[in-house]
């Protein structure tokens, strides 16, 4: 399938790992042009060589997307906007990282966004959420409710911004990264790992790319009709039903 990606510009926050780079690579693929930012120079550097032959249609820029001043500078350097993918997260539980990172640096950075967005023909924004938005455990208040807040948000988008930006949510269950929460968990707390293990009905995690397609179609134009939706990408791990 042609997903219509060629020569469409696409702009990734928390792109130099994870899932992030990921999705990087694959709208890459898809023959995209990809602008993507992370805090660290070191791991950008280490994207570009993951990238291998696709170096020359990604650019990495170090920006933290709480410096707003700095991520204004950095957007109007890309010339048009096509589709944006707000992937940071704190990865924390602390209420002030995620209302700081999470909530207020995400809706920031997507009101400085829009104005180029919007004017691309193919217009689309796609909410890199989690399926704790709509489950909850034991010790684990602040995150889930910021991911909540935003997948409300998301689809507040969608109807403000309807018919020319298309606004999605995609939600990952739990993602299988080395060097990630899960990885260092397999190596430090095996026991734990096996009870994650044991909660997902597939008897694995994903890996990152399995989420990075999924990113990368629902943003494409042959998902044109796809809009205010949250796609769980978690394996059956959810019992709730999304009427």
């Amino acid at each position: 399938m042609d997903l219509g990606l060629k020569d469409k510009h696409v702009v990734v926050t928390g792109g130099s790992s994870g899932i992030g780079s990921e999705i990087v690579k694959a709208f890459a693929l898809e023959g995209a042009k990809v602008w993507f930012c992370g805090r660290s120079q070191l791991r950008i550097d280490r994207a570009y060589g993951y990238l291998n032959n696709l170096k020359a249609q990604v650019h990495g820029q170090s920006v933290d997307v709480n410096d707003l001043d700095n991520f204004s500078k950095w957007i109007n350097l890309i010339p048009s906007i096509d589709i944006f993918i707000p992937n940071v997260s704190a990865l924390s539980d602390k209420w002030s990282d995620v209302l700081q990172t999470d909530i207020w640096a995400t809706q920031q950075c997507i009101d400085l966004v829009l104005p180029k967005l919007v004017q691309s023909p193919i217009a689309a924004l796609t909410y890199i959420g989690s399926k704790a938005s709509s489950t909850t455990v034991n010790n684990a208040n602040a995150y889930g409710a910021g991911k909540a807040a935003l997948a409300h948000y998301m689809k507040s988008l969608s109807l403000t911004y309807a018919p020319g930006l298309r606004v999605n949510t995609v939600s990952p269950g739990d993602t299988f990264i080395k060097n990630g929460l899960w990885g260092k968990c397999k190596n430090d707390n095996p026991k734990l790992f096996q009870q994650v293990l044991d909660r997902n009905p597939m008897g694995r995690l994903a890996n990152p790319d399995e989420i990075a397609k999924v990113v990368t179609f629902i943003s494409s134009p042959a998902a044109s009709f796809v809009s205010g939706a949250n796609w769980y990408v978690d394996g059956a791990s959810t019992n709730n039903i999304q009427y």
